[in-house]
């Protein structure tokens, strides 16, 4: 608001409190722009909170049509030399496994030298090169070293800072007694390392090895060795422990050598199948709680106005239009072994949930049977055929219809949102128009009152003036 504080100053007017009850009268009339965008912005939260709760329900859905999912495989037995983890493609059955050895990586170690940190190599003022090559490793490690890269320190150093499928240290034995010792980082005779050194015939004298003759300088201190295991009396031979191609869908990982013949048993994990189902229910349910927060209405006494406790979408027909769209998805007759849903024991429940809400329930004891039983039924039920058939393809496809943002072919959802940015954006126009029109009126009574107020000072200026005349006559 101008100020205008000396309004009417000097005279017996109080044009500044008119003013500004003038002032306050005139900014009423946005209060009604600002209603409105308040009650618009809320909408628009509540389709934010419709969306995120339809998009929660899609991601459990699309699980759903995923045959893997609902044909979940487990490992029931106890074992000791190895662990095994199992994908939907394991076959059901027992395996007799017996590990022969696990795989290990080699380790070199040099013989004791009396200084970690005096140079090894020939002082040139040059450089040289150690070439660390592994049959299993395409490109061989190279290290460029200094003369003063050349003690048991800097030459663990520079063999770490490459990087490489090799790894180094520096081991005190005693005082004056220190060995360089290096390893494989991976397990198996693939990974035997050929240190060579160019440029530097006394370092080469120091840690050169060839694993192919099993000459040189260096001392295995560990030898490598493949994995060994028979899974039913078939040989198995893999350069690494965690094994994944001995058996389709099986990963063994071989953590010491049987002491005996040890049995895999691998069971359908109804488990693991029932959850995925039972978390499309949980998002189901979610969204009908969302909805009925959204739409809520709170039934108040005639002539009573509303306090603003109902949903800010309460009667809205886009809302209403979603939960009959998804709701009747759930009557849609499949073919198959299971034809609707209630046949794996998930029915709608009679009684209403705290929020108002329809929900659903879950009969355990009926679902983990169907599982049991067949369940190939259940997932022709939820997938079909994974284009046009299948309650969890069709959902899916609905779902997606609803959350679409394309600007082609938008979701309902989007043009809810779009729907309500766009008054949002015609309000906000109308209230700064309005704003711009107070602001114009107020600029005219300013410019009255200023009027009146200097000619009311002036007239009173002349009546003192004549006063005085008078006195003096």
């Amino acid at each position: 608001m101008a100020s205008i504080s000396s309004l009417g100053a000097g005279t017996s007017l109080n044009l500044q409190d008119t003013y500004d009850k003038l002032y306050t009268a005139e900014q009423t009339k946005l209060n009604i722009f600002d209603t409105q965008t308040k009650t618009y912005q809320a909408q628009f939260s509540a389709f934010g909170q419709l969306k995120n709760a339809l998009s929660s329900l899609e991601t459990a859905t699309a699980a759903l049509t995923k045959s893997g999912a609902l044909l979940s495989t487990s490992v029931s037995s106890t074992n000791t030399a190895f662990s095994a983890t199992t994908t939907s493609d394991a076959l059901l059955g027992d395996y007799t496994v017996n590990v022969k050895q696990v795989a290990k990586a080699q380790m070199l170690t040099t013989g004791s030298i009396a200084s970690n940190t005096a140079q090894q190599g020939n002082t040139t003022g040059g450089t040289r090169t150690v070439t660390i090559t592994q049959p299993g490793t395409k490109t061989p490690l190279t290290v460029t070293l200094s003369d003063s890269d050349t003690s048991l320190n800097g030459i663990a150093k520079a063999i770490n800072a490459a990087n490489g499928n090799v790894s180094a240290s520096v081991v005190k034995a005693n005082d004056g007694d220190y060995r360089l010792m290096v390893s494989s980082k991976t397990t198996g005779t693939q990974s035997d390392m050929t240190i060579t050194v160019t440029g530097d015939d006394k370092l080469q004298a120091l840690i050169g090895y060839d694993s192919t003759s099993k000459t040189g300088a260096l001392t295995v201190q560990t030898p490598s060795q493949n994995a060994q295991m028979t899974v039913n009396g078939v040989d198995i031979e893999r350069q690494i422990n965690s094994i994944s191609d001995a058996i389709p869908g099986v990963t063994f990982n071989l953590k010491a050598k049987s002491t005996a013949d040890e049995t895999l048993s691998v069971t359908r994990s109804t488990d693991a199948s029932k959850k995925v189902i039972t978390d499309w229910v949980k998002a189901y349910n979610a969204l009908q709680s969302t909805i009925a927060t959204v739409t809520k209405y709170v039934k108040v006494d005639p002539g009573t106005a509303q306090d603003g406790s109902n949903g800010a979408l309460v009667g809205d027909s886009t809302v209403r239009g979603i939960q009959a769209d998804v709701r009747s998805m759930l009557t849609n007759v499949q073919s198959g072994s299971y034809a609707i849903m209630a046949q794996l024991g998930i029915t709608q429940d009679p009684v209403l949930a705290p929020d108002g809400s329809s929900q659903l329930k879950v009969d355990d004891t009926k679902l983990t049977q169907a599982l049991t039983d067949n369940p190939q039924g259940v997932i022709n039920y939820f997938a079909g055929d994974g284009k046009t058939t299948g309650f969890a393809t069709q959902l899916d496809t609905k779902l997606n219809n609803m959350l679409s943002t394309s600007s082609i072919n938008s979701g309902v959802i989007k043009n809810a949102q779009d729907g309500i940015n766009s008054t949002l954006k015609t309000i906000g126009d109308r209230r700064q128009a309005m704003s711009d029109s107070i602001d114009a009126t107020m600029a005219r009574y300013k410019t009255q009152f200023t009027s009146l107020a200097s000619l009311v000072s002036s007239m009173t200026n002349m009546g003192n003036y004549l006063a005085q005349q008078f006195n003096k006559s």
